[in-house]
């Protein structure tokens, strides 16, 4: 698949939720809103990203809001790295969550993750983020 200016389309973002466990200024400046549709349902993440690999594309973010709060994220994860043609499967997180699913999601073939971290000062970790999880998400560096 190729764009207005020639260049393959072979990477895509893919958002499974809306919902998110921080506030941060620059995704919910106002608060979080609760989403008014649900979010796509494991068949459907499926059908999506079928669809797609036909066209070309073979490498797949999972992205939110946060990701991590879908119940079902090991199951995407496991449904998407089953389909042929996917060759690299990633997850964008926040990583307050990531201590608990890190293994499960690896064990469901997620190869590559990204912990959204925006900055290395606590205070302002906090004011960015809307919630005092500075700690948890740290201490995630070392452990993926």
């Amino acid at each position: 698949m190729l764009d207005n200016f020639g260049r393959n389309i072979d990477y895509m973002r893919l958002s499974v939720t809306e919902a998110c466990n921080f506030r941060c200024a620059y995704c919910a400046p106002d608060g979080y809103v609760a989403p008014a549709t649900s979010p796509l349902t494991v068949s459907e993440i499926e059908s999506v990203v079928r669809s797609a690999v036909a066209l070309g594309v073979t490498k797949i973010r999972l992205t939110g809001g946060e990701p991590l709060l879908r119940r079902d994220i090991v199951d995407i994860v496991q449904t998407i790295a089953a389909i042929e043609g996917v060759r690299d499967l990633a997850l964008t997180t926040n990583g307050f969550l990531l201590e608990r699913l890190a293994q499960p999601l690896a064990n469901a073939g997620l190869r590559r993750v990204n912990i959204s971290l925006d900055s290395l000062r606590r205070e302002r970790f906090a004011q960015i983020a809307g919630v005092d999880a500075f700690d948890a998400v740290w201490h995630q560096r070392r452990r993926v």
